[in-house]
């Protein structure tokens, strides 16, 4: 699959915009001299946002992946903040009253306004659903208690989407967990300073700390008489394709890279291109570029045709995490001492790259999730914590 003329414009303009206002301010978004999120503002205008949503294009699951792919080309860190952004807003604007939508849902979408999507907590990393942050009605309220860890553009966030318990349901039930929107500046909300990290040093990450935070009922999103299914997870799965997306970007950017530098430099009288383990890293880079480009593109029809499914989520997540960080590692390889030095770009997508096999699920609850959904299609029912039930036997 290609893009059509209409996408292939559209990534072109993305791609210029990333050429000129992104790669040249790379130091400086990564050192914190510049915020992600002023360029995240200038970008809503430059790519006119706005003009996305009113349109309907936003919706269109190939905007996101080409915004994500040209974005991890030149900065993943920058990307993350970005898809956040999109995460939140986007779960907003399709939940929310219309007030909350025009106030909150739409300047995140459109990147105005600075959202976080909230879900992963201390004690609830993996086991997603076992959250303890509560959320409880009273009357025209609700009243959130708990906290949130390793939330991306929580320290600067204005619209921060709180994934919480409905007082009264049990662990694990993912029924009665809810997204509840708080606005910076509420009474009891507090955000703690950006983690020092790894990778993803332009994307600011941190805790989130509730403590009696009372907001309007309407921020709860979805009718608590009628149980949830999967908010959390839908968002998630969405998050996942734009991963490969963004896996794609660093491949591509990866490869590039390697060979500009197999091709000037020079060892033994000849360019290090010449030798045929410089092509045999070259070639495996490439494949890793075809496979999930494939992937991506498989996913996006899925998602079209409404046929995504959990493993085939799963799998290319897995994949493709696994496949860029190889790619960056190869290309720091043919670099050499090079490779090494962050002035090049494989060394920094190694480092921004390696959490995407952490977040968003990590690369082990994809295998288990995987052969979770295998094996239900032969009456083999097991859950991630190691029970099983065999159809047709009983618990």
């Amino acid at each position: 699959m290609e893009l059509d003329e209409t996408h292939q414009a559209m990534e072109d303009v993305v791609q210029a915009f990333c050429q000129r206002e992104i790669e040249p301010r790379i130091d400086d978004l990564e050192s914190g001299r510049v915020s992600p999120f002023e360029i995240m503002r200038s970008m809503s205008d430059a790519l006119d946002m706005g003009g996305l949503i009113t349109s309907g294009a936003i919706a269109d699951p190939v905007v996101p992946a080409i915004l994500a792919k040209q974005l991890a080309r030149v900065s993943p860190g920058l990307c993350l903040s970005v898809i956040s952004n999109l995460g939140c807003g986007a779960t907003i604007a399709t939940r929310g009253s219309a007030d909350l939508v025009a106030r909150c849902g739409l300047p995140v979408l459109s990147l105005k306004k600075v959202g976080c999507w909230a879900l992963t907590e201390p004690e609830s990393g993996s086991d997603a659903f076992a959250l303890k942050t509560t959320a409880r009605i009273e009357g025209d309220e609700v009243v959130l208690n708990g906290s949130k860890a390793f939330s991306s553009n929580a320290p600067e966030a204005e619209v921060l989407l709180i994934y919480a318990r409905l007082a009264g349901g049990e662990a694990g039930d993912k029924r009665r967990i809810f997204p509840v929107v708080v606005e910076r500046g509420t009474p009891g909300l507090e955000t703690g300073p950006p983690l020092e990290k790894f990778g993803m040093h332009a994307s600011p990450t941190g805790d989130i700390f509730l403590d009696d935070v009372r907001v309007p009922r309407e921020n709860l999103l979805g009718d608590p008489d009628r149980p949830a299914r999967g908010t959390a997870e839908q968002t998630l799965a969405s998050e996942r394709i734009v991963i490969v997306a963004m896996c794609l970007g660093v491949i591509e950017r990866c490869l590039d890279e390697a060979i500009v530098h197999a091709r000037e430099r020079v060892q033994f009288g000849k360019p290090i291109a010449a030798f045929q383990l410089t092509q045999q890293k070259l070639a495996r880079i490439y494949v890793a570029q075809e496979n999930v480009r494939n992937s991506m593109f498989a996913l996006i029809h899925a998602q079209e045709t409404r046929t995504v499914s959990e493993r085939q989520v799963s799998a290319a997540k897995w994949y493709a995490t696994e496949a860029a960080a190889s790619a960056a590692l190869d290309a720091m390889q043919i670099m050499g001492g090079a490779g090494y030095l962050r002035e090049h770009a494989p060394e920094r997508m190694f480092r921004d790259i390696k959490l995407w096999t952490v977040g968003g699920g990590t690369n082990e609850i994809q295998q288990l999730t995987i052969a979770k959904d295998l094996l239900r299609q032969h009456g083999f029912e097991i859950d991630l914590a190691g029970g099983f039930r065999v159809e047709g036997e009983g618990a």
